[in-house]
């Protein structure tokens, strides 16, 4: 089997080969050339990066001239808590992997330009000006040697900023000349705070990919393809969850008006939410740590709120031009953004802690929820019915408890039919 016949195979087994005509290329004008990013939320769990250029591709496979200059705008309101970076391979340090910097050679160059931090790097731009004060792209700045900031340091706090004073902020965008021409393999493009989301980048000489027959490095996990259920509702991994469902009450959201179908169908995906964040707190408690203990139960609490906030974003008909406008529709806007891209961050921190002490990523335990349908006479007045818990083989739960957690497991619900998290 010759060599490039196993690059082939390799490449097809870590994922199909980016065809020159998949490759999604730049506009551009005389040496610069443009990607105009966003991020497309409801595409995973996190979103993922799209680019005007590649239509609604999400993490499309971009092509990059060697030696060219390229900028990624980064301007659109869906950037926000999703600053731009380039690494040599997929999630750059959140893998803890080289990222292009001015003092890293690319991998398996013959470059000397770590002697004189002169690497290819990215760029990053405030409002029009450089942040740093490297440069290897006279376009912006004239060449130089020993610099090692560029940017990056102080581009990336801005996106922590609430919505409205990164609106102000702005706009940001990132540049990049790869000027290596012995390098060759891919490189990638990824967001410095929220993982999973990394896209891949062919480096081209004359048009023609340097890595024709492979896609090198490979992205060690499959991109989320979301149900149709969620694609409705806008959110993420709730098709498993509609009611009825046996550890779940019957409904949580109460006197949908039958005249007004947009509200019972956004309501239905409330029920969904609320379903799948009662099933992720019914935990154990096998790590025998409060801290563990909290941590399951607040990554499914943070996942309620996620997706009550894209649903609502997609399905609110809010209209806001400029987030830092003080309409209500700017505001709710303001408040919708930010849950979502916060407590993402929130969730991926806390499943590192999760890894990192070694307890297991989830401590799921059943507890089947069901109406009881001979025992209406105290509800006479009201559209609630009676909730029973069928509490665990082994639990330790007596006879006499289970009243009062059938009552406490009713307050709580109802809690939930009326409370955004």
């Amino acid at each position: 089997m010759n060599v490039s016949t196993l690059f082939f195979l390799l490449a097809f087994a870590c994922g199909s080969i980016a065809l020159a005509d998949d490759i999604c290329m730049a506009n551009c004008d005389g040496d610069v050339c443009k990607f105009t990013a966003k991020v497309n939320l409801y595409a995973g769990e996190t979103g993922y990066y799209t680019f005007d250029e590649c239509g609604d591709t999400s993490n499309p496979t971009i092509g990059m001239e060697i030696g060219k200059t390229y900028v990624f705008d980064q301007s659109h309101v869906s950037n926000y808590y999703h600053p731009l970076g380039l690494a040599y391979f997929a999630d750059g340090a959140h893998d803890d992997v080289d990222e292009l910097e001015p003092g890293i050679v690319p991998p398996g160059s013959d470059s000397a330009c770590s002697d004189f931090m002169s690497c290819p790097a990215p760029m990053y731009f405030q409002a029009g000006e450089y942040l740093g004060t490297y440069s290897n792209d006279a376009m912006f700045a004239n060449a130089t040697e020993g610099e090692d900031d560029f940017g990056l340091d102080h581009y990336e706090p801005q996106f922590f900023y609430p919505l409205p004073d990164w609106t102000e902020r702005g706009p940001f965008s990132v540049s990049l000349m790869f000027d290596d021409e012995s390098f060759g393999s891919d490189i990638f493009y990824f967001c410095h705070i929220h993982q999973f989301m990394t896209g891949r980048i062919k480096l081209l000489k004359d048009g023609e990919p340097v890595q024709p027959n492979a896609n090198l490095p490979a992205i060690p996990y499959e991109y989320d393809k979301p149900g149709q259920y969620d694609k409705f509702c806008g959110t993420h991994g709730l098709g498993d969850f509609q009611l009825p469902n046996k550890q779940c009450p019957e409904k949580f959201v109460c006197g949908v008006p039958e005249g007004n179908p947009e509200l019972s169908l956004f309501a239905s995906c409330i029920d969904s939410m609320d379903c799948h964040m009662v099933q992720g707190m019914t935990t154990g408690v096998k790590a025998n740590s409060a801290t563990a203990l909290f941590l399951h139960q607040m990554i499914p609490h943070h996942q309620n709120a996620v997706n009550m906030a894209k649903a609502l974003l997609k399905h609110g008909h809010l209209d806001c031009a400029n987030m830092e406008d003080e309409t209500d529709d700017c505001t709710m806007e303001v408040i919708l953004r930010e849950i979502i891209n916060n407590q993402n961050k929130q969730i991926q921190d806390m499943r590192g802690l999760l890894e990192s002490h070694g307890w297991p990523e989830t401590d799921d335990c059943k507890v089947d929820i069901f109406v009881s349908k001979d025992d209406h006479s105290d509800h006479d007045d009201h559209d609630d019915h009676g909730v029973s818990v069928a509490a665990p083989e082994n639990s330790g739960t007596s006879a006499s408890t289970k009243p009062f957690l059938a009552s406490a497991t009713l307050l709580f619900v109802g809690a939930l039919g009326s409370t955004v998290f």
